[in-house]
Parts: structure tokens; sequence; C-alpha cells
């Protein structure tokens, strides 16, 4: 159901994107009476900008993620109880402008997972992510800014030789190189003269290098594994929106909806810390988010945004509730 809907979504987005026809020449806009300021945003907290950085400067932006995991959803999609595990992430994002149509963006990122009286601290996976700017919004038509993107991510973050002690805590990344295809569109909306409606559409789809593992590893096994894991292919859709409640206090929203293929594994599975069959991987799921936020707008240098994040629905995946706060910086 879930993969259904991304799929359209991602196919409608593209289709618009290739066929949208020139905006109009002929409108009468000296007759209209001039739009007030557009308003600053920080963006939500799930979805990507859909405009390139202003050449020259730099958007920095640190997040943190704070994620309490509780619980598994099952083939059913039916909640069922698991180990509780928490994960907090700091990540900084660091946009750079090249020019009026290209931007270049880093992440790096640093994990800890703590689970009973066991924690773990390290640095995970490096994204790197070049965006070009397709299409412009303009205030007298109805098309919105796209934006395309290419990511590549690295796999910095430790993820085979695990220690037993430690059962997926120690693991900070998915040793695979990932590259993840994107297109983002966005679009201001005037509702009245004092409050804007903005949208964001993100549509992604990643896949994923071969990854060797060895013993205890990100995706499950024990001691003496070893072998080649097949990470499966990830899309994710989100729709996000953000209102200006007042020039400074801003509504944000993401809705989200990830689907990931199975994950294949060839070779020795190994057996746990009690001798028990171990498994490497697991099979296909999907899971549906919501992110709601508030934004509080300084100036045009600082703005801030927080709010909680935590799955509604899923399949074969954790259940998670969690919270973001992220502050940003225009330079």
């Amino acid at each position: 159901m879930l993969m259904n809907l991304a799929r359209l979504c991602l196919l409608s987005l593209l289709i618009a994107c290739c066929v949208l026809p020139d905006p109009a020449r002929g409108n009468d806009s000296e007759s209209r009476r001039p739009a007030p300021d557009a308003p600053l945003f920080t963006g939500t907290l799930l979805s990507t900008r859909a405009s390139t950085v202003e050449p020259g400067h730099w958007v920095v932006q640190p997040y943190f993620y704070s994620t309490r995991f509780g619980g598994l959803y099952n083939n059913n999609w039916r909640l069922q109880s698991a180990g509780l595990t928490r994960t907090n992430t700091l990540q900084t994002y660091l946009w750079y402008g090249l020019t009026n149509r290209i931007d270049v963006m880093i992440a790096p990122q640093w994990v800890s997972n703590h689970a009973g009286d066991e924690s773990s601290v390290g640095f995970g996976d490096f994204p790197l992510q070049v965006g070009f700017q397709a299409l412009r919004d303009r205030a007298d038509s109805w098309l919105p800014d796209v934006r395309i993107w290419v990511q590549e991510t690295f796999p910095t973050g430790r993820f085979s030789q695990l220690s037993p002690t430690k059962t997926g805590l120690t693991g900070a990344g998915g040793g695979s190189f990932v590259t993840t295809l994107s297109i983002g569109a966005q679009k201001l909306i005037w509702l009245t003269e004092d409050h804007a409606f903005r949208y964001r559409l993100n549509a992604s789809y990643g896949f994923h290098s071969p990854v060797t593992v060895q013993g205890f590893n990100s995706y499950g096994g024990g001691f003496g594994t070893q072998g080649t894991v097949h990470p499966g292919s990830v899309t994710t859709l989100i729709i996000a929106g953000e209102y200006t409640l007042t020039r400074q206090v801003i509504l944000a929203l993401d809705i989200g909806v990830q689907i990931a293929n199975a994950t294949r594994f060839s070779g020795i599975t190994g057996v746990g810390v009690n001798g028990e069959p171990t498994t490497v991987g697991k099979g296909y799921n999907e899971v549906l988010t919501v992110a709601p936020a508030v934004e509080y707008i300084w100036n045009e240098h600082i703005r801030a945004i927080a709010g909680p994040w935590f799955s509604l629905s899923g399949r074969n995946t954790a259940e998670f509730f969690g919270v973001v706060a992220s502050i940003y910086l225009f330079i």
C-alpha cells in the first residue's frame, strides 16, 4: 500500500518537472497589488530544501535527534513490545551555494546508542550532496521551485565486528555506499495579507552497494558470521507544510512514508551469545511517520525549529518516538 503510494507520487512529481510550461508572460502584473515581503522559514524537520543556497553563502544547520525505540510492527501492521533502546544523533548540515543553480552539502554526524546500562558513541556515515535548480518559483505563476539532487553516503560509521556484549549498540553506520536520487518542490501561497502557507514535496530513491560483514554487525549476525549483505533499495516520500502564525512564529508539519526492500545475505549466519542461530538482515518493510514542529524566526540569519517525530504505523520495522531540534544559521 505505502509502496504504491510512494511510486505514484514520485512518478507524478517527475512528470510534472518534465512537462511544466514556461510561466505565462502576458499577465497584467502592474494592475496587481504588490505582494507582502516573503516570510522567512527554517524548513520543516524532515523535508529537504527545493531552492539552492544563494551563491557565495553558507547555511549551517545543526540537528539534534533523541529517539526512543520501544516496539516492533509485525508483518500484519500490529505493534508488539520489544526491548527499549535510545539513540542520540548530532548531525550538522553545511550547505554552500556554488552558482545560481548549484549548491553542495555535507552532513557529518555523531551517534550514541543506549540500552539499559550499556552505551556507545561513534562517528556515523558521511553524506555528500550536490543540488541543481531545475525550476524557480515566480510570484505571478503557480509554478513552484523544483530542485534535483544526488547524494552519496560514505560508510564511515562502524558496522562490523561489533562487541557481543553491546549487540546492536556499537553500530553507527551501514557499511555501504548509498547513492540517493531525489527531487523536491516547494511553493509559497499567500492566504491573507498576514498569513502565508508554503508546501514542500520530496521524493527520493536510494540504492546500496554490497557490504562484507564479520561477527556481530549492524545487520545482525553473531559469533562466526561471515558473508556479504545486499541491503534493499529505499524509497522515501515526504509531504510537508509551513504556516505563518505570525512573522516570527511558524507552524510546520511533515508526513513521511519510507519503503525498504528486503536485505539479502549470502554466507555463514553464525550463532548468538547463547548459542542460538542468528539472522542477518530483514525483510521488506515500510513505515509512516509524522513530525509536527514550531519554528521561531529571530532574523534573516538566525532561526530555530523543534518538535516531535514519531511513527504512526508500519510493517516489519521498529516503532519509535523522538524529539528533534535545530538551529538555522545563514551566513
